[in-house]
């Protein structure tokens, strides 16, 4: 190891200045040995700022050479310079540059954070420099809690705490009073002298200047002399040698304190960060309610229609035309659904099951008696029954009908209660009397055996296929009604899945039509599918709102953060590292947004759930499953998609403070 830390040869530093070039330093050559206290004076503008710039590591020269420690910072990649302020060189700032709402220990151990330190580790060696500068009592204390010679003594801990060979202090005494002043020059005096670090000391102040060992005198970027104070330099280079230095080794940032750091300094601005989650939590919130709903209901579909069986297969009679002599008359169909159909269809062996359906008119004068009580009724039709969108409505008492059951009838619980039945489970099995009324006045009666109630608000009776049909052939004086109308309908089960589609063909091959819950299933999925798109759509919108906010937010935290990003550069943040900061202070934010619009668009949608299960009640809807869920899919994605949104509005602001000047940061104001 060589006796000389820091050698520059012919430097220069120009900057251009609209279409001319001004030269801050002009061919600087300069020496400086371990272990001295080296002052660098001048007057403002002579180019001293500039010098510690270049060789910090923080600016690249123009032209010549900058060595130190044996590291040639003029052809120094930008992860070397990087690494050299990381471990060689310790900073200390006229302003101080502390971060507000750090604790003195925190600030004192940023350096070992940011070389990737454990945590307890780097508050053991910070708590040792902050007592070895006198504050071992103010660990814990804010910028704003300490006076200006603590914060410099702060700062100083900083440039220290991971064990630099050279600290370059700017103005250190700048902003102090001159008792202070002396006491900071005291301090950095006795560090080089314990440690055996070297100092090199840019001021303007001759007494300070006077304290060190020698001083080099700078005048328009040229070093104009140099000064040995009263011999001290001959000191120096006799003990150079006894000078060693080992550096804290380095790695980089931990992930957990990338994190916790975007966190902090989310929590320093709580206010603008609160409005800025706000956007995404609105834009998260309208996706999970509205998202959560329309997988609730193709749910409910879905449940109801798996529940009849996707192998069945529900067969109509063609298109129905009017009479040609009575145009008031119901419609005949073209190919009716005649028991010769039926039995031709149970003989295939595709088929399990076939179901007749027969439906009485809509305009049907019905009451039902039991005893010498009587109450109006209408009869449920066959397609209301088998409907896939049909809940599951409880039973009271007894059972439904199976489907082509022919006798039998299931009243309501308001048509019992309407009846007189008080104990509705020894309704089961009387019989109750079905008093049809026609246009003209005529009445017949048709004894029918209860089978089940069940629990509806509705005035309404269900009929097996028989007792239905003898009720239609006396309405229309046709003993052989089906022979010549035919039924209105067959639900025809398949033996399986796969002989669906051969069931439907020989139906179709009768004159018949036929329509398969597959098909319909297929057809409510493209539906739901297209009405998930738009109403994300409408979420992702609102999104795309909060993106800008959460860019505006980042774009606005770099600039007023600028000096701030300059200082973490100086102490040895890479620009990976400040783009990773601000990177993750966006993704936290779409984070936390994506997390709170999950719990209040899930919250949302349990009470559209409940208002509308309360309303079905009231309609006599029963049996309905939820009408909001929200899929273990939808909760992920939707606090991931939270969380991309804000990573992809943080990346323009993140780059943009990683691409900062770490020099022109620092004079930012």
């Amino acid at each position: 190891m060589t006796d000389e830390i820091v050698v520059t040869r012919g430097l220069t530093r120009g900057y251009r200045m609209g279409e001319s070039t001004v030269l801050a330093l002009r061919g600087v050559d300069l020496h400086l040995l371990r272990g001295e206290f080296v002052a660098v004076a001048g007057v403002s503008g002579s180019g001293k700022s500039t010098l510690l710039h270049l060789i910090g590591g923080l600016d690249r020269p123009t032209s010549g050479e900058v060595w130190v420690d044996g590291v040639d910072l003029g052809s120094a990649t930008e992860a070397e310079r990087t690494r050299h302020r990381r471990e060689r060189v310790g900073f200390v700032f006229q302003s101080f540059h502390l971060l507000p709402r750090l604790t003195a220990l925190e600030n004192a151990a940023l350096p070992l954070m940011f070389a990737g330190v454990p945590r307890e580790e780097r508050n053991a060696r910070a708590r040792a420099i902050l007592e070895e500068v006198g504050l071992g009592h103010r660990l814990h204390h804010y910028p704003s809690q300490l006076s200006g010679g603590e914060q410099q003594r702060v700062a100083i801990a900083r440039a220290l705490v991971h064990n630099p060979s050279l600290i370059l202090a700017d103005e250190p005494t700048g902003n102090l009073d001159s008792q202070t002043g002396a006491e900071i020059l005291a301090l950095l005096r006795r560090l080089n002298e314990e440690h055996g670090v070297t100092v090199l000391m840019v001021t303007h102040d001759p007494a300070a200047a006077a304290a060190t060992d020698r001083t080099i005198h700078l005048r328009d970027g040229s070093i104009e002399r140099t000064k040995d104070e009263g011999g001290r330099m001959k000191n120096r280079e006799r003990q150079a040698s006894s000078f060693t230095h080992t550096p804290h080794p380095s790695s980089s940032l931990r992930f957990s304190d990338l994190w916790r750091s975007a966190f902090s300094n989310l929590e320093r601005r709580a206010v603008r960060s609160g409005l800025t989650v706000l956007g995404v939590f609105v834009g998260i919130v309208t996706i999970v309610t509205m998202l959560s709903i329309a997988v609730g209901v193709e749910l409910e579909v879905e449940r109801n229609v798996e529940g009849v069986g996707l192998e069945t297969v529900f067969v109509s009679p063609p298109q129905a035309q009017t009479s040609a002599t009575d145009p008031f008359a119901d419609p005949l169909p073209t190919t009716p659904i005649t028991p010769a159909s039926i039995d031709t269809l149970r003989r295939m062996p595709q088929v399990a099951s076939v179901a007749p359906l027969v439906d009485l008119p809509a305009y049907l004068d019905l009451r039902v008696e039991l005893g010498s009580r009587t109450a109006s009724a209408t009869v449920e039709s066959s397609a209301q029954r088998i409907s896939p969108f049909q809940g599951d409505t409880p039973f009271v008492a007894g059972r439904a009908l199976t489907p082509g059951e022919a006798r039998g009838v299931v009243l309501t619980s308001r048509l019992a209660t309407e009846l007189g039945v008080g104990d509705v489970q020894k309704l089961v099995g009387q019989k109750v009397t079905l008093v049809v009324r026609l246009p003209r006045g005529e009445t017949n009666q048709f004894p029918v055996t209860v089978i089940g109630v069940q629990r509806d608000n509705r005035t309404s009776i269900q009929l097996g296929v028989q007792d239905a049909a003898d009720i239609k052939e006396w309405w229309y004086g046709q003993p052989n009604l089906f022979e010549t109308r035919g039924y209105d309908g067959l639900v025809v089960k398949a033996t399986s899945l796969a002989t669906v589609g051969a069931v439907v063909d020989q139906v179709r091959a009768l004159g018949l039509q036929a329509r398969s819950l597959q098909s319909f299933l297929d057809v409510a999925n493209r539906i739901f599918a297209t009405l998930n798109a738009v109403l994300g759509s409408i979420g992702g919108l609102a999104l795309l709102v909060a993106a800008l906010g959460v860019m505006n937010t980042m774009i606005m935290a770099v600039y007023e953060r600028t000096r701030e990003i300059g200082m973490l550069k100086a102490i040895g943040a890479s620009r990976g590292e400040v783009l990773g900061l601000f990177v993750a202070e966006a993704g936290m934010i779409g984070f936390i947004g994506g997390l709170l619009g999950l719990v209040l668009g899930t919250l949302i949608g349990r009470g559209v759930d409940w208002a509308g299960h309360w309303y079905l009640a009231s309609q006599g809807v029963l049996g309905v499953g939820p009408l909001s869920v929200v899929p273990l899919w939808l909760a992920v994605g939707s606090i991931a998609f939270g969380t991309l949104v804000g990573l992809a509005a943080g990346v323009y602001p993140a780059m943009r403070a990683a691409r900062l000047d770490p020099v022109v940061a620092l004079r930012h104001e």
